[in-house]
């Protein structure tokens, strides 16, 4: 298990001038998030690929811009426009490839906006295009998204079995009133990839220390279903002042991970 901060804290400033800034603070994983398709271009890729290997630090996974158009899209009664959607992925895989990351983390279909199977069936379609790239397709679950619902959740994992991988996103479950420790619980070593913030009477995506969520407890219990993922600081700007208060809650993260093995 490793710490790592998105670049999505510091939105709205440029993907490479996030990444730049997160490398110069020493965090040596990150998550990239991508804010525009001509991120995906060779030369851009090749740019963050140097800065990467400059600094030593490791992309471990990729947050697409393709959030509002993946229910249109992937998830739609039009089997084209998913076989469309895939093969624009395929671009973002082979940036995922270039830069050594593994997870590439989907929102999905808003709620009530595609049946079960369909909604499986696709995310197979998509999870067997990034396995030729070496990527690992993720399911966030979003509060807005059918993944808000554990239900949902748990017929997803029953139906694509082990290709059911998820990204588990705290400040998600919060909003959509989600049971973490059932969460952790039931949907066990299928997730692979997390999202984390603290919470409590001041906000649901707080600095970690902020709020009154037990973070060491949470990861312990991730632990003991075998997760051995990122745990990936994700904030909204507003959340925090300097950027250097990201660096100092990822070395946070980084004892509390290493009291697990204690």
């Amino acid at each position: 298990m490793q710490a790592a901060v998105s670049s999505a804290c510091l939105y709205p400033k440029p993907t490479e001038d996030a990444l730049y800034e997160l490398c110069l603070l020493g965090i040596q994983n990150v998550e990239i998030f991508l804010n525009a398709p001509s991120e995906c271009r060779q030369v851009y890729v090749s740019d963050l690929a140097a800065m990467l290997k400059r600094f030593g630090t490791k992309c471990v996974s990729v947050h697409p811009w393709t959030a509002p158009n993946e229910g249109y899209m992937l998830f739609s009664g039009y089997q084209r426009r998913a076989s469309d959607f895939i093969d624009e992925a395929k671009q973002v895989f082979c940036m995922m490839q270039r830069l050594g990351a593994k997870y590439y983390i989907l929102h999905g279909a808003p709620v009530g906006g595609c049946k079960t199977e369909i909604y499986c069936e696709r995310f197979q379609m998509l999870s067997d295009a990034g396995r030729e790239f070496g990527v690992t397709v993720t399911q966030e679950n979003v509060h807005r998204c059918e993944s808000q619902s554990l239900r949902f959740l748990r017929e997803f994992c029953r139906i694509l079995g082990d290709d059911a991988k998820i990204t588990f996103d705290l400040k998600q479950a919060v909003r959509a009133g989600m049971e973490i420790g059932e969460a952790v619980r039931l949907l066990g070593s299928h997730i692979v990839h997390v999202h984390i913030s603290d919470n409590g009477p001041l906000g649901d995506c707080l600095r970690i220390g902020q709020g009154r969520f037990q973070t060491a407890d949470f990861l312990r219990s991730l632990r003991e279903k075998g997760f051995d993922g990122a745990v990936v600081l994700e904030l909204y700007r507003e959340g925090f002042g300097a950027a250097s208060e990201l660096a100092e809650d990822c070395q946070k993260l980084t004892r509390m991970i290493r009291k697990l093995g204690d």
